[in-house]
């Protein structure tokens, strides 16, 4: 309200009472004087109104849980603290929150009249994944007749985490083939040092330790030593965050839960995890046991964004050199594209074990997304078509599950 309206809407009220005085005092009688004096009463509460700011208040939220799973209710209690009882016959309360970059604002109408401190409560109910920020609580009222309308802000920052649902996950059958062609079964990625298959020029990621000193010597390159590698329990998940379209957040949301429910499965197991989810950029945690860092992992997977158009690819590419030799990549994506296939190849190329497990709609996949996977299954990679609410019905067994529509 601009302080020209303000200051009329003043003036009125004094006008009003002086003109019902020279009334009663002219024309006489009760009633004229009750008409003044009732004008009088409601002129002094409307300039106390006017002229009383709404004065310090203490807000204070609390919740029934401030980490939560997908589907679970949230109940808040905001209770307010005033220092000076001024009667105040309602207050409209706003509690807002942002979630995902969009505000949202719940009402509520309090009746404090001479109360120190009052309270509401409110609850929301099926949240879905992410993180909710509550930020400020907003204070609006006014007299009876609207006049004087006073609005109060009152900052609270407070944040509950919604976490993504995960599967139980009875086994994870991983499987590769060393020189001979034999499937082992998994166990720790262990380099003998006894049984050197040969040496290659270095690459990044190559441990230090593994380098061959007298072969780099000798050819003057940085060389570093093969060894007959077995399968081992060093996870890499991969979650590619980039969607064609927001009608595939659906999908997503079903690969950020497969995501979870191998970080929960690692974590069980006590298997070396680490995590790489890729947007427009990348944000990576190193691997290490599970059990030391599964809270972070899960923090980041609860407040994880999608990000519109093909920006994976890209970045993928830039992180390869990355990735150790002696991890195993978990590849996650809701789409298969040239390029990805190319960076799976690429993968291969440093002798890095990947499993490709594809988040779809449906199991009959297109012509084109089947043609790409069983090209990314020639590279001897496992592949998985995830599509169902089952993951351990889909994930067990050692082949993937691709048909054509």
């Amino acid at each position: 309200m601009g302080k020209l309206q303000t200051l009329l809407r003043v003036f009125i009220i004094l006008g009003l009472g002086t003109v019902t005085f020279f009334y009663a005092m002219f024309q006489g009688g009760f009633v004229s004087w009750f008409l003044f004096y009732s004008t009088t009463v409601i002129s002094v509460v409307l300039l106390l109104v006017c002229l009383m700011p709404i004065g310090d208040i203490e807000v204070e939220r609390k919740f029934s849980a401030d980490r939560l799973v997908v589907g679970e209710d949230l109940k808040i209690t905001i209770t307010l603290y005033r220092k000076f009882p001024f009667p105040i016959f309602y207050f409209v309360a706003e509690d807002v929150m942002l979630n995902k970059n969009e505000q949202k604002t719940s009402k509520f109408i309090i009746y404090p009249f001479f109360r120190r401190d009052f309270d509401f409560s409110y609850s929301l109910n099926g949240l879905k994944r992410g993180e909710y920020q509550f930020v400020k609580v907003k204070l609006h009222t006014s007299d009876f007749f609207g006049m004087f309308k006073k609005m109060k802000v009152i900052y609270v920052k407070d944040d509950v985490v919604v976490y993504p649902n995960f599967q139980e996950i009875e086994s994870l059958n991983i499987y590769n083939e060393n020189e001979t062609g034999v499937n082992i079964t998994s166990q720790r990625l262990i380099e003998d040092i006894t049984s050197v298959a040969g040496a290659r020029e270095y690459i990044p990621g190559d441990r230090l330790t593994s380098i061959d000193w007298k072969g780099t010597a000798r050819i003057n390159k940085l060389m570093t030593k093969e060894f007959e590698q077995y399968l081992g329990q060093r996870f890499l998940i991969t979650l590619d965050c980039s969607i064609i379209d927001k009608g595939k957040a659906q999908i997503f949301e079903k690969a950020v839960e497969l995501a979870t429910s191998l970080t929960v499965h690692s974590y069980k197991k006590n298997h070396q995890i680490g995590l790489l989810t890729i947007g427009d950029k990348a944000n990576g945690y190193p691997i290490n046991l599970a059990k030391s860092h599964q809270g972070s992992l899960l923090e980041h997977l609860a407040k994880l964004n999608y990000q519109l158009g093909n920006t994976f690819d890209r970045v993928f590419e830039n992180e390869i050199r990355k990735i150790a030799t002696d991890s195993i990549v978990l590849l996650i994506t809701t789409r298969i594209t040239a390029a990805m296939v190319e960076n799976v190849h690429r993968l291969k190329k440093k002798r890095v074990q990947i499993v490709f497990c594809f988040v779809s709609e449906t199991k009959r996949i297109t012509e084109d997304e089947n043609n790409k996977l069983h090209q990314i299954m020639g590279l001897d990679v496992l592949g998985y078509v995830v599509s169902g609410d089952n993951f351990r019905v889909e994930l067990k067994g050692g082949e993937a599950v691709a048909q054509k529509s």
